[in-house]
């Protein structure tokens, strides 16, 4: 999952910035390499008759995963066309949303730059921000991704695409990883690695035998979106009606955060600390402090995404760990809703300069970044063949895509059902609280929230609170949406929700 938790803007300081961004004519471009001025034409021509003119073109990554296999990819681009140089800063990914709003307001897009929940898709388009990449994605090549790539909403817009996939949008699904020797010291092996919770509180009391410093569990807790996704995914194996992707349940068309299984998993990780299983610097670092922390021995277990194989092997240089299913209660099934949404992608800024050349950059990406980001063991393609085609030597990693593969199922979307619920969201980006779980977990843990119940019940009439309005809103301004537009009562849980589903409550 992209390791950035965004902020959230309103409504009206959202549309406000963004309108103050696009009232004036661009003009000139900046130092920094990123367009301005409108599409002059020039690149095109330069192209057509084979002109080598220096070109620069920008690219806003937020992704730190990425950055060796982008930057490798950079590389050999240049060294294909020396007349083109991809500028690629370093930009801390925390800062991103602020950075883009920013080049939002002072008209300076860089030419490629990555999406942010901050500022939705249909909102950059409708303020004539993104560039339409039908030309790049034309049919026979969005053929190669898998099915449900090409989703409105995320990708596409009234058919057309305005967004590239930057990972497989089989991804975001969390999973248990353990360190080997910490369980060898404690006389275990691989097939005890824990399945249930009860598993891992058995375990754990044999792990707390190996010293004092050396805890069964550990976690970023200060990750909050993380500990969101993994408390959800966790949840499914109680109340599978409540996707984990976003806590709403798909019968009732409600957000149900404290629905049975938010709460017992939440208390489930209050019961690891209070039998000293968790290690107690869960609650003041975050994900990366707690990677290092288990591949320095100090924890045989941690709970992340796939992406944490390569950072495990590429930042700690540590190779002697595995990868297992998340445990659940009772050792149950859990799943990650797969709901056609490819949610970290890339955009083009409407008013590049360097329009042909950023279209030789996006093919070249997709043909040669992917694969990089494969053999590295970053994540997985969103191309199809890619994933069949390319050696990957690393088993971690090919163990991890497997479990996030069986994880995700395919489940039902309002987008699919009903565009217009497209600008609902938009609405609801704004209105949302600011609160999340994994902000009620860190401070239920920390003894500051003592009605779990009462406070995830709150975070749930919020955002329902939230839906509502942007419903009527949306509803108001001429477009045909309701509530039952959010409710799928033939959708069983665990059975992939194809589109015959859908055409059944169109009857």
């Amino acid at each position: 999952m992209n390791k950035i938790a965004f902020g959230l803007l309103s409504s009206a300081a959202a549309i406000s910035l963004l309108l103050t961004g696009c009232s004036s004519e661009q003009t000139g471009s900046t130092a920094s390499g990123t367009s301005s001025g409108t599409a002059s034409g020039t690149a095109a021509a330069d192209t057509a008759s084979g002109s080598k003119a220096p070109v620069t073109i920008t690219y806003w990554s937020r992704w730190p995963e990425s950055r060796q296999a982008i930057e490798q990819t950079i590389a050999d681009f240049e060294k294909d066309y020396p007349n083109i140089h991809v500028d690629f800063p370093d930009i801390v990914s925390s800062q991103y949303p602020a950075q883009l709003q920013a080049a939002i307001s002072s008209n300076s897009l860089p030419d490629i730059f990555a999406n942010s929940n901050a500022v939705p898709i249909d909102q950059l388009n409708r303020l004539g921000l993104i560039h339409n990449l039908d030309d790049v994605l034309t049919d026979e090549r969005k053929q190669q991704f898998y099915d449900g790539t090409w989703t409105e909403g995320y990708t596409t817009l009234d058919g057309s695409v305005y967004a590239l996939p930057h990972f497989t949008p089989r991804r975001y699904s969390h999973m248990l990883y353990y360190n080997k020797d910490v369980l060898a010291k404690a006389g275990l092996t691989e097939n005890d690695v824990p399945k249930s919770w009860e598993d891992l509180e058995k375990v754990g009391e044999k792990i707390r035998q190996v010293g004092s410093d050396v805890y069964p569990l550990i976690l970023g807790i200060k990750t909050d979106w993380l500990v969101t996704g993994y408390i959800g995914q966790m949840a499914t194996a109680i109340k599978p009606e409540v996707v984990p992707n976003d806590g709403f349940n798909l019968k009732t068309g409600q957000y149900e955060f404290d629905s049975p299984g938010y709460v017992e998993s939440v208390e489930f990780l209050k019961k690891l600390q209070d039998e000293k299983l968790l290690h107690p610097n869960s609650l003041v670092i975050d994900y990366r402090e707690a990677s290092s922390l288990f591949a320095a021995g100090k924890a045989a277990f941690v709970i992340d995404g796939t992406f944490l194989s390569s950072e495990l092997q590429q930042n700690n240089k540590f190779n002697d760990f595995g990868v297992a299913p998340l445990p659940t209660k009772d050792g149950k099934p859990s799943y990650y809703a797969f709901q056609g949404e490819t949610k970290a992608t890339v955009h083009v800024s409407k008013n590049t300069k360097h329009y042909e050349e950023v279209k030789l950059f996006l093919n070249y990406y997709m043909d040669h970044f992917y694969v990089n980001q494969l053999k590295l063991g970053v994540e997985g393609s969103p191309i199809v063949e890619q994933n069949k085609t390319t050696q990957v030597d690393n088993p971690q990693f090919l163990q991890a895509q497997d479990i996030q593969d069986k994880a995700f199922i395919l489940s039902p979307h309002p987008y699919t059902r009903n565009k217009a619920a497209v600008q609902v969201n938009t609405e609801l980006n704004g209105k949302k609280p600011k609160e999340n779980v994994g902000q009620i977990v860190e401070g239920y843990l920390a003894g500051q929230v003592t009605d779990l119940k009462g406070q995830l019940a709150q975070l749930s009439a919020g955002y329902n609170q939230a839906l509502k309005e942007s419903i009527d809103k949306v509803s108001r301004s001429g477009a045909k949406i309701s509530a039952t537009d959010y409710q799928f009562p033939n959708w069983t849980p665990f059975e992939p929700y194809t589109s015959d589903k859908y055409a059944e409550l169109a009857k």
